[in-house]
């Protein structure tokens, strides 16, 4: 039974870091300041109270959480950001800033939980506010870079047909680029701008080809910078790019079916097979007719 001591505490607690939340949140603020200071031009968006205690927290227990990181994990987080195209624009420091709000979320409710006496619970919330952003930015990361991989002999196909109908290569990409979706028009954009800044074709290619873990991508850059380097007509060299692409992708298509089937028979085994031996064994036992009291030894009685 719960004491209704440590409930009533409970509530006081609950009220008053609502009351110390909105009193907070309608003072000024670092993010504030940052708002004030960020592109006029830029549409002005309404942050719901959750949103807000979130870059609140964030702001003040960000840097905190980030000095206490080593530099190969910043280097790995950062790593990780780029596989998955920096969703939102968020950088180093916005990751950590979100995931240090989440934490201290995190720790609040699990407080709470364990006044009321829920431990497991405060303990699994916990676990959940720490590794939930880490599973998330992973879990975005691969699904990008599977459809980067998915996306990319459709980009060279229609990049090689955009050069071979005369267009230089450079406005190609940028055509190509803004009239597709996805995470290839979205890097090559980035190179683009990339090249715009005063870098190099092959110093933007390279960061392109560091930013992203696409076999496919790779072969695609690779090619390019070699047929630069040889002189080869960039039309040839494009539709020669495009064939090795297809025929990548086609590759990649057959050893994920390959990989696939063991699994699909795995979890059909996994299924199936307890549900059929459940059944046989109670259709036996049914037809028998033996009572279950004689199995147990209650009929020696």
């Amino acid at each position: 039974m719960i004491d209704p001591a440590l409930t009533g505490l409970a509530a006081v607690c609950c009220c008053a870091a609502g009351v110390r939340g909105w009193v907070m949140m309608r003072a000024p603020s670092a993010i504030e300041r940052r708002e004030l200071v960020a592109d006029a031009n830029e549409p002005e968006r309404r942050r719901g109270p959750v949103r807000q205690l979130i870059d609140l927290l964030g702001a003040r227990l960000g840097s905190r959480l980030q000095v206490a990181m080593s530099e190969r994990r910043r280097q790995a987080i950062s790593r990780r950001l780029d596989l998955a195209g920096r969703p939102g624009g968020m950088n180093l420091e916005g990751y950590v800033e979100l995931k240090a709000a989440l934490l201290a979320l995190g720790v609040a409710i699990a407080l709470l939980l364990g006044i009321v006496g829920s431990w497991p619970t405060a303990l699994l919330w916990l676990v959940c506010a720490w590794l939930g952003p880490e599973v998330w930015l992973s879990r975005s990361g691969r699904l990008r870079q599977d459809r980067l991989e998915r996306d990319m002999p459709d980009f060279v196909d229609i990049l090689a047909i955009t050069v071979r109908a005369g267009t230089g290569y450079r406005a190609a990409l940028h055509r190509v680029a803004t009239s597709l979706s996805g995470p290839a028009a979205e890097e090559i954009l980035a190179t683009l701008r990339q090249m715009d800044l005063g870098a190099t074709r092959r110093e933007a290619f390279q960061k392109l080809r560091e930013r992203n873990d696409s076999k496919t991508l790779d072969n695609f850059v690779a090619a390019q910078l070699q047929a630069e380097e040889l002189g080869t007509p960039l039309a040839d060299a494009l539709a020669s790019i495009a064939g090795d692409t297809r025929r990548l992708a086609a590759q990649t298509a057959r050893r994920r079916a390959q990989r696939a089937a063991p699994r699909i028979t795995l979890t059909a085994i996994a299924l199936l097979l307890p549900a059929t031996m459940i059944l046989i064994g109670v259709g036996m036992y049914l037809g028998s007719g033996i009572h279950i009291g004689n199995l147990l030894g209650a009929g020696a009685q």
